[in-house]
């Protein structure tokens, strides 16, 4: 079953889309992840999560300059880290619905450079603010929201008037989805909540 499953990814990832390949290496480091830290807590025991969390530190943005600047590669890794699954679930999917509206209107080569620069305008974002000290929003980040807002964002900005079939709702125009998710970001930051750090950086 699960060289099947190997095989299937590999096969979408090789001719699939864009979409496809985010999605496919999002979920791929998630399982990952999680594998280690079964593998962790089987090998250490109880010290098991505070060694994963040791580990996920090593790939996240931190508030610390001097450790982004020794570890160079968590200007990048940080965006494909998700340690939770409903998290990953709607990451997701948001990226197959919103990412499959910019892709066609204009073109899946889009994909790609919208998610990576949105997730270094997050990390930016998250460090800037970390340096001014304003809000306590923690001393690392991880986590592709920022990258995947900047595609919603782009599928509002590009098609404002689209409709999506929504679940009890029906029909609604893009532009209205997208204003909703960005006033619960902003929102978010207003009331300081614990994940101020992550709507910081998604907006």
């Amino acid at each position: 079953m699960f060289q099947s499953l190997w095989e299937d990814a590999k096969r979408e990832f090789s001719y699939g889309n864009m979409v496809t390949r985010l999605i496919i290496v999002n979920v791929a480091v998630f399982v990952l992840m999680g594998l280690t830290s079964v593998i962790l807590l089987l090998s250490v025991g109880t010290d098991g999560p505070s060694k994963f969390d040791e580990l996920h530190r090593y790939f996240s943005i931190s508030d610390d300059f001097l450790f982004n600047l020794t570890h160079p590669w968590v200007i990048f890794s940080h965006m494909f880290l998700l340690h939770d699954f409903l998290l990953i679930l709607f990451n997701m999917l948001f990226v197959y619905w919103f990412g499959n509206i910019v892709s066609d209107f204009l073109g899946f080569q889009r994909i790609l450079p919208l998610y990576l620069i949105g997730g270094l305008a997050g990390a930016l974002a998250y460090f800037t603010s970390a340096q001014l000290g304003v809000l306590p929003i923690g001393g690392y980040a991880l986590g592709a929201s920022a990258a995947v807002m900047a595609i919603v964002v782009a599928a509002g900005v590009t098609a404002p008037n689209y409709f999506m079939n929504l679940l009890f709702i029906g029909a609604v125009k893009l532009k209205y989805i997208v204003a909703v998710i960005v006033l619960l970001d902003l929102f978010s930051v207003a009331r300081i909540a614990p994940n101020t750090g992550g709507s910081i950086a998604h907006l």
